[in-house]
């Protein structure tokens, strides 16, 4: 099939009446899908990614037809999302902090829940000129979103993965004038003792065993996926970072919704003061934030 009856007023009906021709068609396209139909947001997103065009733009001008390309690059995506590609990764893009990261399968999406770290960081930090190391950047969401509050910061920013820290390079460099440090690190291996003020990570907290990892497929399993129950990379974070954290120095994890208790008992374990647990914006426990001691 062409585009010729294709409109932009079809494709955002998401496909619900089963007397179209363009509705039969498509959904032939996509018999024995791993998901159900689209919602009508993600549509309107992915046919204006297609289109070059933003969302009011569709809604003014639903008659517009697609040409036979558009339809063909729509139809191309619309099947990818349909097998559970997230939509992030079509279009290579995701807001946070209100700046637009650009996102590939190297990086884990950046989630608006993790910009409840950011709050508590700019609430931690004081008035000095604050070190802080972001571990496990990924597309650097944390890292540049601290620069833009906090420019007189000193940021480095590490992660293992060549190709994620090459990606937070490119949106450090189009989103703020106060670059990050991007070092390629496991954790704190390259970190010198005592220097930092704040530690903040969002790392690897899904156990491997975990059902919901079915639905992440297409992100990096290495920054999503930790041994014992989830919690082998917090432990080993939180231990390391009392030696690089200078006395009265703070750090902030992202865990899981069922692991803040044992978070929290780690950051006991390994002497530290002042600990704090969060909840976001759902009320679901996300984040832990503790300091080094002042002697």
């Amino acid at each position: 099939m062409t585009a010729d009856s294709v409109s932009v007023k079809d494709v955002l009906s998401n496909l619900s009446t089963n007397t179209d021709t363009f509705t039969e068609t498509f959904t032939a396209t996509f018999t024995d899908k791993k998901i159900a139909n689209p919602s009508r947001l993600d549509c309107q997103l992915l046919l204006g990614f297609c289109l070059n065009r933003g969302r009011a733009w569709l809604i003014a001008h639903d008659d517009y037809i697609l040409s036979d390309t558009e339809y063909a690059t729509f139809t191309g995506h619309m099947s990818a999302l349909r097998d559970g590609k997230p939509l992030q990764y079509i279009v290579g893009h995701q807001e946070f902090w209100s700046l637009d990261f650009q996102v590939n399968e190297s990086t884990l999406i950046p989630r608006p829940e993790t910009e409840l770290l950011v709050d508590i960081a700019l609430q931690l930090l004081g008035d000095c000129k604050p070190i802080i190391i972001d571990l496990g950047t990924g597309a650097g969401p944390i890292a540049v979103a601290l620069s833009k509050e906090r420019p007189e910061a000193t940021i480095i920013a590490t992660d293992f993965s060549f190709k994620a820290l090459r990606c937070a390079k490119t949106n450090a460099a189009r989103l703020t004038e106060q670059q990050p440090e991007f070092v390629q690190s496991n954790w704190l291996s390259c970190i010198a003792a005592n220097c930092a003020d704040l530690v903040i990570s969002n790392p690897p907290y899904i156990d491997p065993s975990d059902p919901h990892l079915q639905q992440l497929g297409y992100e990096p399993t290495t920054a999503l996926v930790a041994d014992c129950a989830g919690l082998a990379d917090l432990q080993e974070i939180i231990q390391s970072s009392y030696k690089v954290l200078k006395p009265n120095g703070a750090i902030i994890v992202e865990h899981g919704y069922d692991q803040q208790d044992a978070v929290v008992e780690l950051f006991k374990r390994f002497q530290f003061e002042d600990i704090r647990a969060f909840s976001d914006l759902s009320h679901q426990p996300r984040a832990v934030s503790a300091r080094k001691s002042v002697q």
